[in-house]
């Protein structure tokens, strides 16, 4: 099938993501707290709890304060470079999908206007009450866009979201850095 789209996942992708770093620095090789704090990202991701609910637990399991954990959480700086290349390279040519878990839409307080015009849709897990890796997310991101699956590549940071997206029938790339993401587009679309 042609490729008809271009799926971005938001934090990691999008926006530079801080979520993984919280992980690392205050939970470490700690298996049991991380996953615990990995269900409370898939609760407040699925709209079962409120981003306050999550915030204030998260805080609790780093056992520090929810101003400091909310503050080392919202430095998310745009992909400045990733942007760039979608206003030049891939939106002339393609549909393009933002697909993120998220228990808020932080859209407006990350990206400017200018960037967000760049979407032709926008689906996120805590208003659909789905969230990555279910594949009916990623069927869903595909209808949104008027496409099958297959007409459609996903770009996520996380390895195990990729391989969602490819159960789902859509092709993937593991964002790792954005001139390997390049690479990925460029062998993917020649």
């Amino acid at each position: 099938m042609t490729v008809k789209a271009i799926i971005f996942d938001c934090f990691g992708v999008l926006a530079q993501g801080s979520l993984t770093g919280f992980y690392d620095r205050h939970f470490g090789d700690d298996e049991t707290t991380r996953s615990e704090a990995h269900d409370l990202e898939q609760a407040s991701s699925r709209g079962m709890i409120t981003h306050e609910q999550w915030l204030a637990e998260l805080a609790d399991l780093a056992q520090i304060q929810v101003a400091q954990a909310e503050s080392k959480l919202t430095n998310n700086p745009p992909n400045e470079n990733l942007f760039n290349y979608i206003a030049a390279k891939l939106k002339p040519d393609f549909k393009i999908g933002f697909l993120s878990n998220a228990a808020d839409d932080f859209r407006e307080e990350l990206f400017t206007p200018e960037q967000l015009k760049l979407f032709d849709d926008f689906v996120i897990s805590y208003r659909v009450r789905l969230a990555k890796p279910d594949v009916r997310i990623y069927e869903l991101a595909a209808e949104r866009l008027g496409l099958l699956p297959g007409e459609c590549v996903f770009v996520d940071d996380i390895e195990r979201y990729c391989a969602a997206a490819e159960d789902a029938g859509m092709q993937s790339i593991w964002y790792r850095s954005f001139k390997q993401f390049e690479h990925g587009m460029h062998k993917l679309l020649h």
